[in-house]
């Protein structure tokens, strides 16, 4: 039930992460398709990028593409595509590349383009703590011919995270920037990567991998001067000493997240004309539109591409890939209009407030007759009324409450139901730790507000952090492994023929048997048995965490070899038994008992597992017994269906009716392209089969 992705067109443009090409869902939404590089489709990677996709589920906003799905196209060894839906407009890096020479964009058209970018960000930060983008950069930033800023492939950091390439290696191949200090995919991450792409822009060039990072301060030099000009083309005094805390310069100084740097640029811009700025940027792409050729991959044709559908609105792929629109829980920015200023989406509540109903009313002049462009085409409007619409959509945020500090980046949770996180570990007892707060020990069960979340478990050794996203009533299960471990000292079990013997461990008595001594350091150890009869001394050889096992015959004369051993081997734990007696299990090396013939019954209980041996021992030597498990069935399926693999062999897909395994206990993994995985733990036993149904719907 493999699902194939749309019919793909060539490709449009490519970058270091892949090629994209642009497809049409079947009901006819526009859709873009990134083909990614072989290097990245990896299990890890995937694993990362499923995640991902998964933490920013509850996350809608028309500032960023809408992805649908990530697809194979048959296997688990094929390409991996990630769907988005398309967006109208270009990449930053083809308007610079489109440009007759390197030369900066216009000095009001970068910064409110950084203006956006900046406000973007920033809200995915306030509004999702854990979360980075981790990979922004001129290719990842989509301009629209309405000049409104989208920013592209946010769903990748974690997995590119997964690459573990030197920071040098990141920037010469994807170009992305990471602090030297700190080469993680977090959210400082994120304000040096806008830091860096804002310093292209003023330059007007890419930043050249010779130049990345130790060349930044001059960089930073030239680009002041280049502003140097008139004075509606400088940047601000104030501009300078930002964009060196955004790019990480000095880490006591910097920049922590984009939520900061937005409200310091707020201060430093918040006087700037919008309306001026807004005609700048419109105008830089009218500009690219007439310059960048019909040909070029990503450029003209990318630019005048149709508008995409709305963020959430469903379109089917072909089979049963039919993605489901992210989930609702969290607002779209609807209320953003289609030329916005430079600010985050305001709350719907917030959006809703009452805006004038004429321009006079607001306070600006009204447009003449003559403003008004007859062929309705945006780009020829005269540019009075370009800059009344652009005021206008700047004072419909201001009055709805867009001129505005951090805290109002996003609408309140308050009023949201609270979601619930259950946390369970093997074995129990572990202290849990929510968003850094002690909240109790497994099995815990929590309600949270929605949101971004972090879940530590303290273990035994490093602890384990998840992070993690709860939407308004829905319940997030976390599963951990833990380890045990593992242990430093061995066990020894001795008994005797008859009972009742000393038993001396390195000349140190430790009792008589039958006895079972505790503790005993790994190595070889001299075990002396002393009854009235004779005297056997054997040397041992104890490993951490394994029992061994000595049965010695006391009645013939010193000297004489009168026994030997059993060696049992088999593929898992088993217990030996004689005449209802236990004799020790698999776990030994070597069993001890006299020369001569032996009924032995072996028995693992939890498989369901008996079976009888007879075996006659030589004395002085060992006798093997090899054992070799029947096979058992098992019955697999999962809701709606899955990719199923069984201690990492595919075996098919669901509902799997009967498969022959051997008895024994098996990782049985669910995989379904829009539902992710579940791995669960099956036993197969000799006495009955093991049925598995897992509900991928409920994760």
């Amino acid at each position: 039930m493999h699902a194939s992705p749309p019919a793909l067109q060539h490709a449009v443009f490519e970058d270091g992460l892949g090629k994209r090409h642009h497809a049409s869902a079947p009901n006819g939404a526009l859709l873009e398709v990134l083909e990614l590089r072989d290097e990245f489709t990896g299990n890890a990677f995937e694993l990362a990028l499923r995640e991902r996709i998964a933490a920013l589920a509850s996350f809608q906003t028309t500032w960023f593409s809408h992805v649908r799905t990530v697809q194979r196209i048959n296997h688990s060894s094929s390409t991996l595509f990630v769907v988005y839906d398309r967006v109208p407009g270009a990449r930053l890096s083809t308007v610079l590349a489109a440009r007759q020479q390197p030369e900066p964009l216009e000095i009001n058209a970068t910064l409110y383009l950084i203006r956006q970018l900046v406000a973007a960000i920033a809200l995915l930060h306030e509004k999702l703590p854990g979360v980075a983008h981790g990979a922004i950069s001129l290719e990842r930033v989509i301009v629209t011919p309405d000049a409104r800023v989208v920013v592209a492939d946010h769903v990748l950091g974690l997995a590119l995270e997964q690459l573990r390439y030197s920071p040098e290696k990141y920037w010469k191949e994807l170009k992305i920037a990471l602090p030297a200090a700190q080469p993680r995919f977090n959210q400082r991450a994120d304000v040096m990567q806008i830091g860096t792409l804002a310093l292209e822009l003023i330059l007007g060039r890419r930043i050249e991998p010779a130049e990345y990072p130790h060349q930044i301060d001059g960089l930073i030099e030239g680009a002041w001067r280049t502003t140097a000009g008139a004075a509606d083309q400088s940047l601000p005094a104030e501009f300078q000493p930002w964009l060196l805390r955004m790019l990480q310069l000095d880490a006591s100084q910097a920049f922590a997240s984009a939520v900061d740097a937005w409200a310091d640029l707020e201060d430093i811009l918040g006087a700037r004309d919008n309306g001026a700025s807004f005609v700048a940027l419109e105008s830089v792409m009218a500009e690219y539109a007439r310059r960048a050729p019909a040909s070029s991959a990503g450029t003209r044709a990318e630019s005048v591409a149709a508008p995409a559908p709305a963020p959430g609105a469903t379109a089917s792929l072909p089979d049963t890939a039919s993605p489901a629109p992210l989930a609702a829980s969290t607002p779209t920015t609807s209320a953003v209009p289609s030329r916005p200023p430079a600010a985050p989406p305001v709350s719907r509540a917030s959006a809703a407030d009452p805006a004038p109903e004429d321009p006079q009313s607001a306070g600006l002049p009204p447009a003449s007759p003559q403003d008004d462009d007859v062929t309705g085409d945006p780009t020829r409007m005269a540019p009075t009324r370009r800059r009344w619409m652009a005021a206008a959509a700047v004072l419909v945020l201001l009055l709805g409450g867009a001129l505005f500090g951090r805290h109002y980046l996003l609408p309140s949770a308050s009023a949201e139901a609270p979601g619930t996180l259950v946390v369970t570990t093997n074995p129990a007892g572990f202290q849990v730790f929510i968003d850094g707060q002690p909240r109790g020990v497994t099995p815990l069960t929590v309600e949270l507000a929605p949101g971004a979340h972090e879940l530590k478990v303290a273990t035994e050794g490093e602890p384990r952090i998840i992070p993690f996203t709860v939407t308004a009533g829905s319940t997030v299960a976390q599963t951990i492994e833990v380890p045990r471990a593992a242990p430093l000292t061995g066990q020894l079990m001795v008994s005797s023929e008859p009972a009742g013997a000393r038993v001396m461990i390195d000349d140190t008595l430790r009792g008589t048997t039958p006895l079972t001594i505790d503790g005993l350091t790994p190595g070889t150890h001299s075990v002396t048995l002393q009854s009235d009869l004779s005297s056997i001394t054997q040397e041992v050889t104890i490993e951490p965490g394994i029992r061994a096992s000595l049965v010695v015959p006391m009645s013939a004369p010193q000297g004489i070899p009168v026994s030997g051993w059993i060696s049992v081997v088999a593929p898992a734990e088993v217990q030996v038994f004689e005449d209802g007696l236990l004799l020790g299990t698999s776990q030994s090396d070597r069993i001890m008992v006299s020369a001569g013939s032996h009924a032995l019954e072996i028995v693992n209980e939890t498989l369901g597992y008996r079976a009888t041996r007879s075996i006659t021992v030589a004395p002085g030597k060992v006798s093997l017994v090899r054992l070799d498990w029947p096979n058992g069935s098992m019955a697999l399926n999962a809701q709606p269906w899955a990719e199923v693999w069984v201690n990492g062999k595919p075996v098919g897909e669901t509902p799997i009716g009967s498969i022959a395994v051997p008895i024994g206990t098996y990782e049985v993994l669910f995989r379904h392209p829009e539902l992710g995985e579940q791995t669960v733990r099956a036993t197969v036993t000799a006495t009955a089969p093991a049925r598995v149904i897992v509900d991928l719907r409920k994760q």
